[in-house]
């Protein structure tokens, strides 16, 4: 990731105080006095005000696009947590014979997971693509062919993207999103005579669900049916957990495509706050959120406007959380 560095805030071509204008900075944030030589009520032009709404909007939009990305990967992990619960359940307790309620519990917790995950990155998407066209100001155009490109190269790259994304439109219109769960319960090594053992706990989709409608995607089903496994009773089945992988990590690309693609952008607008809040305020705090509360000069109906870093920061803990997920289909989960 990107650290963002700041330029020296005495560089006045960067942004310099007016003697006049149709703005005013009325308080700061954290609250501070302007040091001597600073006006209590300082100019801000109608223009450089302009030029603080268009990186108010990106700096907000940047951490909207964080939060619908948060969401999820908040869902991708309970999924994931749903199967290992039900992997200790299997490990620890037993079911009655005959009965399937066990069976039916484990499936609608998965499929419950499962479309929530599909949901929340169909909003992801949508979000994305949405504020891509408007939080860049003339560059909005490029920004969402950019971002619809990237969508696309996760999209060809990956069969479980593919997938995913012709479940989401199945489970939404048609059927449910996992057809069941296989639990096994088998000998680590049986050739050594050893008695260890591991239980495995599988969600799933039958071929033959996906079959039955006539809507899903011919070339996408075909390419299942020539990577499935065989089910619990002999039919052919996809299992769910490597599908969701391979998804999750081509989203986590697209990512940070939309981060590399607003890192210079972003660093301009954080550039231009620290600046101004030093110019007006004399005080300078590199790395803490800091803002400016602006009213138009006559106010009225005060009205007041706040422009500060804080969006940044919020978004910067969720990029520390939700790193790049390169290996994630590369590696399993061991006890």
């Amino acid at each position: 990731m990107r650290v963002m560095e700041l330029v020296d805030p005495n560089f006045t071509g960067l942004f310099a105080t007016p003697e006049d204008g149709e703005y005013r900075v009325i308080s700061f944030a954290p609250a501070v006095r302007a040091m001597s030589g600073r006006p209590g009520l300082s100019a801000m032009t109608a223009d450089q005000y302009r030029r603080f709404e268009d990186g108010r909007l990106l700096l907000a939009g940047l951490l909207a696009i964080e939060e619908a990305y948060d969401v999820t990967m908040g869902n991708y992990l309970e999924l994931e947590e749903t199967v290992l619960r039900l992997a200790t359940l299997e490990l620890a307790q037993r079911r009655p014979d005959g009965r399937d309620e066990h069976f039916d519990t484990a499936r609608r917790s998965c499929h419950r997971t499962l479309a929530n995950l599909l949901s929340a990155s169909r909003a992801f998407q949508d979000h994305t693509q949405r504020l891509a066209s408007s939080i860049g100001g003339s560059f909005s155009d490029c920004d969402l062919a950019a971002v619809r490109a990237s969508f696309s190269r996760a999209y060809d790259g990956a069969e479980g993207f593919r997938f995913m994304s012709a479940l989401r439109n199945h489970a939404q219109h048609f059927g449910v999103s996992v057809s069941g769960v296989a639990h096994t319960r088998m000998v680590a090594d049986p050739d050594a005579h050893g008695n260890e053992h591991y239980v495995t706990t599988t969600p799933y989709l039958l071929l033959s669900d996906l079959r039955a409608n006539g809507q899903f995607k011919a070339t996408i089903l075909a390419e299942a049916e020539a990577t499935a496994q065989n089910g619990p009773h002999g039919e052919p089945i996809v299992p769910v957990i490597p599908m969701a992988r391979q998804y999750v990590a081509g989203l986590s690309s697209v990512m940070s495509d939309i981060r590399q693609l607003y890192a210079d952008r972003e660093a301009t607008e954080l550039n231009l706050l620290y600046s101004a809040y030093y110019h007006y305020s004399g005080w300078f705090t590199k790395g803490a959120p800091v803002g400016m509360h602006v009213a138009p000069e006559p106010n009225p109906d005060g009205s007041v406007t706040y422009f500060g870093t804080d969006a940044h920061f919020k978004a910067l803990t969720l990029r520390e959380v939700n790193g790049e997920l390169g290996i994630l289909t590369r590696t399993s989960i061991r006890q």
